[in-house]
């Protein structure tokens, strides 16, 4: 108990930095600007921010959401995306403990995917768009991933239903984006589609899917009956796409397993 609980406050305050250095990667690439170099500094009068002014949540709650040189208003984006980077980082571990040294690096491998994951939900929410210099290299990871999987289960046929997922759900989508002319999806959608087959394999992407879509449908209802959005708006769905793939990952086989018990069957 005490390991697991020190595990997850590393973890968090790893994601607490992590989510820091995310919203830099946001807010830099969209501006097209190199985020490895560089140090952080205000947008609207450029004083350059001190390390105490630096450290997540805690300066923002101190500044007051406040530039401390000329009051400009700081997002409330960076505290949030630190937070739900923090909170992710804990439950990967909560959820995929480790025992073995390959299953700690596939939780690392996790790690980097479930940070790309926010840079590509945030910045699809404010720009409507999945860039792919974010959305790709995720393949690099998926594929370690699975190929990990493979190596702790001794066992090629594994890396089945992973790759079918990424061909039928990438497929799917691209038909979709065909069909609408790109009004139903778009390209980055048909990507992370592929990417999120890989990551999740046959089930748990029907189950990221299925929370997607169903979210997506509720949000857009509501927004709709709220006057935020007429039928005519589109709204960015991979926010969504990946809401659904980090809740598969994360409680995924949990969520299966009780459902295949409510039906009396095992669909793990």
């Amino acid at each position: 108990m005490f390991y697991d609980t020190v595990v997850v406050v590393v973890l968090a305050i790893i994601g607490l930095v992590a989510g820091s250095f995310i919203n830099v990667v946001i807010l830099r690439l969209h501006a097209g600007k190199d985020f490895t170099r560089g140090r952080s500094s205000c947008p609207k009068c450029g004083h350059v921010l001190s390390p105490l002014e630096l450290v997540p949540v805690l300066s923002w709650l101190a500044l007051r959401g406040r530039c401390k040189a000329c009051g400009q208003r700081i997002s409330v984006q960076y505290p949030l995306v630190e937070l739900l980077t923090a909170i992710l980082f804990a439950l990967a571990y909560l959820t995929h403990p480790f025992g073995t040294y390959g299953e700690l690096l596939q939780l690392i491998l996790w790690l980097y995917v479930l940070g790309s994951l926010v840079v590509l939900a945030v910045y699809d929410l404010r720009w409507s768009l999945l860039p792919d210099k974010v959305l790709l290299p995720l393949i690099i990871p998926a594929v370690a991933i699975l190929l990990g999987e493979v190596l702790i289960a001794h066992a090629a046929w594994v890396a089945i239903g992973p790759v079918v997922a990424a061909v039928a759900f990438g497929g799917a989508f691209y038909l979709l984006a065909a069909v609408s002319k790109g009004r139903w999806m778009g390209g980055g959608d048909i990507k992370l589609a592929f990417v999120m087959g890989l990551l999740l394999g046959l089930k748990e992407t029907a189950l990221a899917m299925l929370i997607a879509f169903v979210s997506a449908a509720l949000i857009g209802v509501a927004l709709i009956a709220l006057g935020r959005k007429t039928r005519r708006d589109l709204i960015p769905f991979g926010p969504f796409l990946i809401a659904g793939t980090i809740i598969a990952y994360l409680f995924g086989s949990s969520i299966i397993t009780w459902y295949g018990a409510q039906l009396g069957v095992n669909l793990l």
